[in-house]
């Protein structure tokens, strides 16, 4: 009988434990922090899940400015994902994302990408309906290209790489030759660190 006690007793404060852990991340939007190397050489990964929903993100403190809203979330010291809408009539036709080193998106982290190609970092309603928007664009396998950004996008900066995976969506106003719009998107943003922090 003793033992079954102690038994409980081990579960329960192993369960107050994890709940405590989870309390303690001073971001919930964060699902995990992974080390991948030794405590003393570790390179970070951050998984963070978003859910739009017009123009919110559950979760993400919004600021408006202009006809545009910019959400923001801390992935770890000195780095913040910033999503932006972008306004149409009836909804957001997108949504760009940019890091930066401060919460205010101030110093943007520089990503050389061409002027001439589509930004991999701009998620749009259009990336997954037909040039007349008439019917759905089949989405390819794999991650993305500047040409067909798809529903996979892998992005390299200096010092980390990241993952932006659609998971779902629900598009509105799809009628021939009409713009496209977001009633709702659902992504998963990972961040890996390329480079350990100093």
């Amino acid at each position: 009988m003793k033992v079954k006690k102690i038994a409980g007793f081990m579960v329960l404060v192993l369960l107050m434990g994890a709940v405590g852990l989870a309390w303690a991340d001073d971001d919930n939007r964060i699902i995990s922090r992974l080390g991948e190397n030794s405590a003393k050489d570790h390179l970070r990964v951050a998984s963070i899940y978003l859910s739009c929903k017009g123009k919110k993100i559950e979760g993400l403190p919004a600021v408006p400015a202009d006809n545009t809203i910019r959400f923001y979330s801390k992935v770890w010291d000195d780095l913040y994902l910033q999503v932006t809408t972008e306004p149409g009539e009836n909804g957001p036709v997108g949504y760009v994302f940019s890091f930066s080193t401060d919460e205010a998106g101030v110093n943007v982290v520089k990503l050389d990408e061409s002027r001439d190609s589509p930004s991999m970092l701009e998620l749009t309603a259009a990336d997954f309906r037909s040039d007349d928007n008439f019917t759905a664009r089949p989405l390819q396998p794999g991650p993305g290209t500047p040409l067909d950004r798809s529903a996979w996008r892998v992005i390299h900066y200096n010092g980390f790489d990241v993952d932006i995976r659609v998971l779902e969506f629900d598009i509105s106003n799809v009628y021939l030759k009409q713009k496209p719009y977001f009633k709702s998107v659902s992504s998963l943003v990972t961040v890996r660190e390329t480079t350990s922090a100093k």
